[in-house]
């Protein structure tokens, strides 16, 4: 089974990726095996940006903190834990700017192409749409 080229964002393949996930559970050997390698293939391109996503164990921490508080409705103690922690947050949010950079950055992937003949017979229009990458 040959691949094509595909060109496209980071952004664009993490959407595809999130297109086959919701389609990997319908019908059709062949299809599932096209969906399957295309997965693979995808979700190992987009590990690097997946790992450069993950937050430190030190802003898990503040996290947790800060949601018990935001629960509790107790601005002050919020206030107070923004500003003890704030070069924390501003690092999380350089962190998470370097991410959507990554998501905007031009790159290529080889992914095996599905026909139109190999769709299974329940996959709806908002399934194909996600996928009109790589329809044939």
């Amino acid at each position: 089974m040959a691949t094509s080229k595909i060109e496209g964002t980071n952004r664009e393949f993490l959407d595809l990726f999130r297109g086959l996930e919701s389609v990997k559970s319908l019908s059709g050997a062949r299809f599932a095996v096209i969906v399957g390698k295309n997965m693979k293939e995808l979700r190992y391109k987009l590990q690097p940006i997946e790992q450069a996503a993950a937050p430190t164990f030190e802003f898990q921490e503040i996290s947790v903190k800060m949601q018990e508080l935001v629960e509790s409705k107790d601005e002050e103690a919020i206030k107070s834990l923004e500003e003890q922690n704030e070069s924390l947050i501003d690092e999380r949010k350089a962190q998470l700017q370097a991410v959507e950079d990554m998501l905007d950055e031009s790159t290529e992937v080889y992914l095996h192409k599905i026909k139109e003949s190999q769709l299974p017979d329940t996959i709806t229009a908002e399934h194909v749409e996600r996928l009109l990458q790589i329809i044939d």
